[in-house]
């Protein structure tokens, strides 16, 4: 489904009739019929042309055209409520034209304090700027040249964060997927640069970035569980002020549109941690933003982050129902590009991972094998293994005995190099081997929990622990035990 397809899809009836109503009026012209067709049916772009009867050149300059009018009216549903005061920002070169000097000089010192407060420093520069040149001729124009240079380097610095931010999120999400130790000292070296600029500049600002990152580096390396629980009343005194920042300016546009993400960290902490009642407490305050949230691109990291600390949940409770409970919204509004290796891969298995613990081991398989058939994974071992691994458990249980032998030839050659690292996949490629072998129920069971608990006591040890969201609980057991042929 192309881009016009899904985002007509995905707008609300109110957004979807201001478009209709902007594009056509009350004429039912080729525009609506597109829309139209769109909205109520999936239909390829050969069908589509027919329908209007129109060349091929025409038909794409038409949806460029609805793209770009899609584009103007979700632009303005941004949360954006700083708008006035960037208005203010705008105007401020006017202000050497103006026929009062000492009116201009006072509506500017009016908005510096506003802005200081905003800790806006690339808009403070504007200011300092327009400020220095009105009083060119007095004293004061060296401290305002002092004030301008000062908040350039604070601007540079807060634009330094912000890269070291999203760099952080990135390199995060590919460590992720490879356990890649080059990757974890980049991580290290990322919060050592963010600590750095923070030490430098006292601003809420660089507090909210650095402390996000901070929590995910916490919570997402390798520090034992009783390490993590030391620092709770830390993360909470750091997510309570979080909380407070995001209140306190409630015109900033960053912080209004990720003022969510403290319940998100508190829900991964908690799960971590495996304090279930506080888990579930900011699970609840999750649910009625999850929809806005994971129709945000720029939050998709944040979406997965929190789909694996879901299955962390699973593990701890066993319900697969609240597993599941967000997929129809995530399947409404969750759009995630196929490049974003770490979110789409994260998806994708958290799908399969729920028809798995639903009983649905086809529909399972299926979304595994859809997921390797559409992206390379060969510069993701360790990604690529597990989830050979989980799919060749899942056609053990389906008694798909060639499909699951075939994967298990493949996962042996992959890994032949560094069979000291994926210790863990060696059991239990044994455990799936003792599956598939005729032999008597009870001892076949007995072998199965013995190489399960082999497996989990590897997997503890190993350098790439793989399948950390399994359980095996006895009816699974079973199942592998005594597949049912489909």
């Amino acid at each position: 489904m192309d881009t016009l397809n899904k985002t007509i899809k995905k707008l609300s009836e109110a957004e979807y009739q201001a478009l209709l109503q902007e594009v056509s009026g009350k004429k039912k012209n080729k525009p609506y019929l597109v829309l139209e067709t769109t909205r109520k049916n999936d239909v390829d772009d050969s069908t589509m042309m027919e329908l209007l009867q129109v060349n091929p050149s025409t038909y794409y300059t038409l949806k460029s055209r609805l793209n770009t009018k899609i584009a103007a009216i979700l632009s303005k549903k941004v949360n954006n409520p700083i708008k006035v005061l960037m208005d203010e920002v705008a105007r401020v070169p006017a202000n050497l034209f103006g026929t009062n000097k000492e009116f201009s000089i006072r509506a500017l010192k009016d908005l510096e304090k506003q802005l200081i407060e905003y800790d806006l420093s690339s808009e403070l520069i504007v200011v300092y700027k327009t400020l220095a040149e009105l009083h060119l001729f007095s004293e004061e124009h060296d401290h305002y040249e002092q004030l301008y240079n000062k908040n350039v380097a604070f601007s540079l610095a807060i634009g330094k964060a912000e890269q070291q931010y999203h760099r952080f999120i990135k390199t995060m999400g590919v460590y992720k997927l490879t356990l890649d130790n080059e990757l974890l000292e980049e991580l290290k070296t990322i919060m050592k640069q963010m600590q750095n600029i923070c030490e430098l500049y006292d601003s809420h600002r660089l507090f909210v970035y650095f402390n996000i990152i901070r929590i995910y580096y916490l919570c997402n390396v390798a520090e034992n569980k009783e390490g993590l629980k030391s620092r709770e009343l830390e993360i909470e005194k750091i997510l309570q002020e979080m909380t407070q920042i995001f209140d306190k300016y409630n015109l900033d546009t960053t912080y209004q549109n990720i003022k969510s993400l403290t319940d998100f960290l508190f829900f991964e902490y908690y799960q971590k941690t495996n304090n279930q009642i506080r888990a579930d407490f900011y699970l609840d305050r999750i649910t009625p933003v999850i929809a806005d949230i994971s129709g945000r691109h720029i939050m998709s990291f944040h979406v997965s982050q929190f789909l694996q600390s879901k299955i962390l949940k699973y593990l701890n409770d066993s319900n697969a129902d609240q597993l599941s409970s967000h997929n129809d919204t995530l399947e409404k509004h969750y759009d995630v590009d196929s490049q974003e290796f770490y979110h789409f891969v994260t998806y994708e298995k958290f799908k399969a991972i729920s028809k798995f613990y639903k009983g649905d081991f086809s529909g399972s398989a299926k979304i595994v094998n859809d997921l390797r058939n559409s992206i390379s994974l060969k510069h993701y071992l360790h990604a690529d293994v597990d989830a050979k691994l989980f799919q060749s458990l899942q056609y053990c249980i389906m008694g798909e005995d060639g499909l699951c032998l075939q994967i298990i030839s493949s996962l042996k050659r992959q890994i032949k190099a560094q069979e000291n690292e994926f210790s863990s996949v060696k059991v239990f490629v044994k455990l799936l081997k003792a599956a598939l072998k005729p032999a008597d129920y009870r001892k076949k069971i007995k072998k199965i929990n013995e190489l399960w608990a082999e497996f989990q006591d590897a997997n503890n040890e190993a350098k790439f622990p793989v399948l950390n969201y399994l359980k095996l609980d006895e009816g699974l057991i079973r199942k592998i035990t005594n597949p049912i042929k489909e």
